[in-house]
C-alpha cells in the first residue's frame, strides 16, 4: 500500500474498504476523500492505506437551481 504524502489533492485513490474515490484535502493530520459510492470521510494521514487508481472520477448529475 502506498504512503498518504505521496497522494496530493485530486488523485484519484482506491482503499480496500471504500474502493474507488478521490482525494478533497490532505495535510500532516488528516486526509479527506469523496469516494465514489460511500460519501466523504476523513481520515488520519499517517495511517490510511490507499493505492493510485486509473480510473475516472464519475460524473455527477447537476442539481436543478431552485427558482427565486
Amino acid at each position: 500500500m502506498g504512503k498518504t504524502n505521496e497522494f496530493s489533492v485530486n488523485d484519484r485513490i482506491t482503499s480496500s474498504a471504500y474502493g474507488e474515490g478521490t482525494i478533497s484535502a490532505v495535510d500532516e493530520k488528516y486526509t479527506t476523500i469523496a469516494f465514489d459510492h460511500h460519501g466523504t470521510r476523513k481520515f488520519l494521514t499517517t495511517i490510511v492505506k490507499l493505492e493510485r487508481s486509473d480510473s475516472v472520477a464519475p460524473v455527477k448529475p447537476e442539481r436543478p437551481k431552485k427558482a427565486k
